[in-house]
């Protein structure tokens, strides 16, 4: 990071804010979503998840965290309305505590997405075996 310029830097942190407002704003949907069983449940979570892939990958780039490894527990079984909730609150806390860390930032944001992709593989099982 330090080999970078301000230039280069205040490029990356506004594209960073303009990805996390993005995130926040796909989880919002799919919580929506989630919220009333939308039959575009499993596609909302995804976009979400990926967002915040996404938004994780430019953290990293950012501020220089490729040596952070978070260390996420898998929570299956848990309802996507739980795990989508989980993710916002967890999107919410890295996003105002980048500042103030932004390791612990990364790894709020790594695991809001591995909520995601959990809740979204278990809705796409949930309507796989609805059809059979």
């Amino acid at each position: 990071m330090s080999d970078r310029s301000s230039v280069e830097q205040e490029y990356l942190e506004s594209k960073l804010e303009r990805a996390l407002d993005d995130a926040w704003s796909k989880v919002n949907i799919a919580l929506d979503e989630t919220s009333k069983s939308s039959a575009d449940l499993a596609m909302g979570i995804w976009f979400a998840a990926e967002a915040l892939e996404y938004s994780s990958l430019l953290f990293n780039l950012t501020y220089g965290l490729e040596d952070v490894k978070p260390t996420i527990k898998p929570r299956k079984g848990e309802a996507a309305l739980v795990l989508v909730k989980d993710s916002m609150e967890l999107l919410k806390r890295a996003r105002e505590g980048r500042k103030r860390s932004a390791a612990d930032a990364y790894v709020n944001l790594r695991t809001a997405a591995d909520f995601l992709k959990s809740a979204h593989l278990a809705q796409v099982r949930k309507s796989t075996k609805k059809r059979e």
